[in-house]
């Protein structure tokens, strides 16, 4: 009869463990530390590429008819 307390009390710290753990997910918020999302629009450090692409489409106007 004396294995019978020593089990029960294994048993009991697995349950007390089961139960912080439980109680940990059901509180987190699950948005936490992700971050910035997927989809948030952001302009470029750099816009030369893109701005080069329509200077060579049409010519900058610089104030005076090419006329």
């Amino acid at each position: 009869m004396s294995e019978y307390p020593e089990i029960f009390k294994k048993y009991q710290e697995n349950y007390k463990k089961y139960d912080e753990v439980k109680e940990r997910f059901e509180t987190e918020d699950p948005d936490e530390g992700q971050g910035e999302g997927m989809f948030v629009r952001r302009e470029p450090k750099n816009m030369t590429p893109w701005e080069a692409k329509y200077d060579m489409l049409m010519p900058r106007y610089k104030g005076t008819s090419s006329q």
